[in-house]
């Protein structure tokens, strides 16, 4: 599926506009090292990192210290990690469409295939704040919430309705349960309130990658991060590292987090 290069596609390109009262530039910070490759990296809001290599889900503590593994060859590779909820760890396999739950020491609590759920062509999913998942089902072109044995619980309105092209989201983010984001690349943000009913289309376009976190969009474009709340109420810039801005390099922004990918392992910064 297209979904499994989301997250080696490098350049995250914003809309290029800044608000007059922008805050002024700041930059990243050095924290440490994991001498590891990945495909993906992310975090929690408890600082552990978390990444994708082959077939390895690896966790390491807050200081790069790590902490556990989960390994699973059945389902091809895994693309995608959710650990907005450090408790219960959503782990995405496109290939086999099959979503495994992980608790905070990495143990199998469960799993979930989609297509057996009758949503065999899921492009996109994310972990719900109340303990469900969203998905994006291309075939319906719906977001949907669903529980974790699969019973869909919320359907939005068919999106392919509410644009003048094929919505092809790559990522969907839950704000802590106050609003759903899904961004297309093309099209740009799209803001759901937490029934799954359309609220906006934030202009923010180029997005492969993103996160939200109280209503602040977080997102890389070009040689910067940029935090923006989504109502308009501020924005920031913070340069990346100079270490992200070679031609080629694989890099991913979490919560507060950048994991930049070197011939030596993973670099991770703070902003």
């Amino acid at each position: 599926m297209a979904f499994k290069n989301i997250f080696q596609t490098l350049i995250l390109f914003g809309m290029g506009f800044l608000p007059s009262g922008a805050k002024a530039q700041d930059t990243c910070v050095f924290l440490f090292s994991i001498q590891q490759n990945a495909h993906f990296a992310t975090a929690d809001h408890l600082a552990n990192t978390y990444l994708l290599h082959g077939f390895e889900v690896e966790k390491y503590d807050s200081t790069g210290r790590f902490v556990s593994r989960y390994s699973n060859n059945r389902f091809g590779i895994p693309v995608f990690l959710d650990a907005s909820n450090p408790m219960k760890i959503l782990v995405w396999y496109a290939d086999f469409q099959t979503a495994v739950f992980l608790d905070r020491n990495m143990t199998e609590l469960g799993r979930l295939n989609l297509a057996q759920a009758g949503f065999p062509a899921v492009r996109c999913l994310a972990s719900a704040a109340d303990g469900n998942i969203w998905a994006y089902d291309e075939a319906s072109s719906y977001l949907l919430k669903l529980s974790t044995s699969g019973e869909k619980l919320i359907e939005s309105q068919p999106l392919n309705l509410e644009f003048a092209q094929r919505f092809a989201p790559t990522s969907i983010r839950d704000d802590g349960g106050q609003a759903v984001f899904l961004t297309d690349p093309v099209q740009g943000v799209a803001v759901f309130d937490p029934f799954a009913q359309l609220d906006k289309i934030l202009p923010f376009k180029g997005l492969t990658q993103f996160e939200v976190e109280n209503g602040v969009v977080i997102f890389a474009e070009q040689d910067g991060i940029r935090t923006e709340n989504w109502r308009g109420l501020f924005s920031k810039k913070t340069m990346l590292p100079v270490a992200a801005l070679s031609e080629g390099t694989l890099f991913w922004i979490s919560k507060k987090r950048v994991f930049v990918l070197s011939e030596s392992g993973l670099m991770i910064y703070e902003f």
